[in-house]
C-alpha cells in the first residue's frame, strides 16, 4: 500500500514538473515572438528614418537649387529693370530734344514769316508813289517831311511847293483805291493829320501837303 502511494506521489510530481516545463517553454516562445516583432518594428522605423533623411536631404538640395534659380532670376530682373530705366531716360531725352528742335523750328518759321511779312510790307511801302508838297510856304518843311516819310520805309518820288501856302494842317491826299494806305501814313504822321481824296489828276498814289 505504501509503495503504491509513493508511486502515485512520484507520478504526480513528474506530471507537475512536466506541466511546468510546458508553461515555461510557452512563455519563452511568447517572449521570443515579442522580441522578434519589436526588432522588426525597430528595423522598419530605422528604414523609414533613413528614407525620411534621404528625402529631407533631397528636398534641401532642391530648395538650394531653387534659391539659386531665384537669385539668378532676381539678378536678371534687376538688370532688365536698370536697362528699362536707361531706355526710358534716353527716350525722355530724345523727346526733349525733339521738343527743343520743334520749338527752334517754330521760332525759325516765325522769324522767317516776320521777316517775310516785314519784307512784303517794305516792298508794299516802296511800291507806293508818294510826293510831298509844301503847304506852308517853305520848301524846307517839305524836305523835312520827305525825310521823315522816307525814314518810315516809304519812297518819296518828289518834293515841290503847293499851289498855295495856307494849309493849316498836314493833309494826305489819296488816289482811288489808296484810302487805306493814306490812313496808315496819316496815323504815322500824328494826330491832326487829315486824309482826303485827290481832286486833281496825278501819277502819284499819295500826296502829302505840309501845313501849319
Amino acid at each position: 500500500m505504501l509503495r503504491r502511494s509513493l508511486c502515485l506521489i512520484a507520478l504526480l510530481a513528474f506530471v507537475t514538473a512536466l506541466a511546468g516545463c510546458f508553461v515555461t517553454q510557452d512563455t519563452y516562445v511568447k517572449k521570443q515572438d515579442e522580441a522578434n516583432t519589436l526588432a522588426k518594428n525597430v528595423a522598419e522605423l530605422v528604414q523609414k528614418n533613413k528614407e525620411i533623411a534621404a528625402q529631407n536631404e533631397r528636398l534641401q538640395a532642391e530648395n538650394t537649387d531653387l534659391k539659386k534659380q531665384v537669385a539668378v532670376k532676381d539678378a536678371l530682373l534687376q538688370r532688365n529693370t536698370e536697362e528699362i530705366a536707361k531706355q526710358e531716360a534716353k527716350q525722355a531725352e530724345m523727346v526733349n530734344e525733339i521738343d527743343r528742335m520743334k520749338a527752334q523750328l517754330a521760332k525759325s518759321r516765325e522769324v522767317t514769316i516776320e521777316e517775310s511779312t516785314a519784307a512784303n510790307k517794305q516792298a508794299d511801302l516802296k511800291s507806293l508813289r508818294i510826293k510831298v508838297l509844301s503847304g506852308d510856304g517853305s520848301i524846307e518843311s517839305a524836305r523835312q517831311m520827305a525825310k521823315r516819310i522816307s525814314s518810315m520805309g516809304y519812297e518819296v518820288g518828289g518834293v515841290e511847293m503847293a499851289d498855295n501856302s495856307d494849309y493849316p494842317v498836314i493833309i494826305v491826299y489819296f488816289a482811288p483805291k489808296y484810302k487805306k494806305e493814306a490812313k496808315t501814313l496819316a496815323a504815322k504822321l500824328g494826330k491832326g493829320t487829315l486824309v482826303k481824296p485827290l481832286y486833281w489828276k496825278s501819277v502819284f498814289n499819295l500826296i502829302v501837303v505840309t501845313g501849319g
